[in-house]
């Protein structure tokens, strides 16, 4: 089945931050793990700034800046789902991002990494 160019989605223009503590309440721990890897791991989360405009995202990791064009494909009622290119793996990926007030997550294999709004689209 085709897809098609949706309108961009107002519940995600604006900008978002990793939410460290959010992801690692849900985090699943391997057993077994020591704490240093745990803490490195976490180190990782929070830092990573995300601002979606109506055709692409901007990224910001520590200084480390992107730029990269989407179109929403999918939406409902609690979720919509984006593509995005992927110049590592050379190809389209489908990202599944889901709202819950003003936040959202998405998935990280089983795991998720959760994204609250710092600011609002204007207009």
């Amino acid at each position: 089945m085709p897809t098609r160019k949706l309108k961009p989605d107002k519940r995600l223009l604006g900008t978002w931050r990793s939410d460290r503590r959010r992801t690692l309440k849900d985090w699943i721990w391997r057993r077994g793990w020591p704490a240093g890897k745990r803490k490195k791991l976490a180190s990782i989360f929070g830092h990573l700034t995300l601002r979606y405009t109506q055709t692409r995202l901007y990224s910001d990791y520590q200084g480390h800046k992107e730029i990269q064009k989407f179109e929403v494909v999918a939406a409902d009622s609690g979720s919509i789902a984006i593509t995005l290119w992927d110049s590592l793996l050379e190809e389209s990926r489908i990202r599944h991002i889901h709202f819950e007030g003003d936040r959202y997550w998405i998935s990280i294999g089983r795991q998720r990494e959760w994204f609250k709004r710092v600011t609002k689209h204007a207009g």
